[in-house]
C-alpha cells in the first residue's frame, strides 16, 4: 500500500541535540510508525510492520528561533520560564510511504476514507499533516543475490549496501544513529544508518549478502517495481 505525506514544515528532532533542536532531514522509521499508530488509534504500533520512505521533494532545512517553555532547577513547576531556542525545520517536506504488514487492510480503509483516530503530524505537534491514500498494489517481492545492482526509489539502510554506484548528478547523503524501534514510555531499541539522495533521485547500489549478520538483526524486504528497480521496506 502507498500513501503520501506533504506538509509546510516538519521537525524530526535528533536526540543528541539539547540547546539547539536539530532535525533529521526526513521522516524517521519510528516517527512514521507512530503516525500509522495515530491513524489506527493505537498507543504504539503492534504486529509485523514494514515501511519504506521515498523523498518526493529535495531536502531543505531552515533554522528558526522560537520561544519555548523551559523549567527551572529539578523541573520545579513554579520556576518555569520562556527561553529562546533555535529549532531546525524541514521546509515543504513531501514523502511517499510504502507499507505492508499486520494492519494493511484497516490502514488502507482509514486512508481511503480520510480518517484518523488521532492528529497526525510530521515529528512535532505544530507540523500537522493529512495523509493522502495513493493506492494498493500487488507487486512481487525480490530476493536479490549478493552484489546485484539495484536502483532504489526509497531511502536505504546502509547495512543493506555493499557499495554505492556513482551516477551523474547524484548527491548521496548519510544519516547516522536513527532510532530503530520504539518500545514505549520514551524508550528505544537499536539504531540504524540510512543512505538517501538529497533531491529525491534513486539510490543505485550493489546489495550485500542477505546472510550478513546485520541483515539478520535488522531485516529488510525488497519489492520490485520494474526490472532492477525496487523499494526497500524495513
Amino acid at each position: 500500500m502507498v500513501f503520501d505525506l506533504q506538509g509546510k514544515m516538519a521537525h524530526f528532532r535528533r536526540p543528541d541535540t539539547t540547546g539547539t533542536h536539530a532535525t533529521y532531514p526526513f521522516i524517521t522509521r519510528t516517527v512514521l510508525q507512530g503516525l500509522i499508530a495515530s491513524i489506527l488509534g493505537m498507543e504504539r504500533l503492534t504486529g509485523n510492520n514494514w515501511v519504506g520512505i521515498q523523498l518526493l521533494s529535495p531536502v531543505h532545512t531552515s533554522s528558526q528561533e522560537m520561544s519555548m517553555l523551559g523549567k527551572g532547577w529539578l523541573g520545579e513547576a513554579r520556576s518555569t520560564f520562556n527561553r529562546p531556542t533555535s529549532v531546525e525545520l524541514v521546509i515543504s517536506p513531501h514523502y511517499r510511504v510504502y507499507y505492508t504488514g499486520t494492519h494493511l487492510d484497516r490502514l488502507g480503509e482509514m486512508l481511503r476514507e480520510g480518517k484518523s483516530h488521532y492528529h497526525t503530524y510530521l515529528g512535532s505537534a505544530y507540523c500537522l499533516v493529512f495523509p493522502r491514500f495513493t493506492g494498493c498494489y500487488d507487486v512481487p517481492e525480490l530476493n536479490p543475490g549478493a552484489g546485484m545492482e539495484l536502483v532504489c526509489k526509497t531511502v536505504v539502510p546502509s547495512h543493506v549496501i555493499e557499495g554505492l554506484i556513482p551516477v551523474d548528478g547524484a548527491q548521496y547523503g548519510r544519516v547516522g544513529g536513527m532510532h530503530y524501534e520504539y518500545l514505549g514510555e520514551r524508550r528505544f531499541s537499536g539504531t540504524v544508518n540510512v543512505i538517501y539522495e538529497t533531491v529525491g533521485q534513486p539510490v543505485v547500489f550493489r546489495v550485500r549478502n542477505n546472510e550478513d549478520e546485520k541483515l539478520r538483526d535488522k531485516p529488510v524486504k525488497f519489492f520490485s517495481r520494474r526490472e532492477k528497480e525496487v523499494v526497500v521496506l524495513w
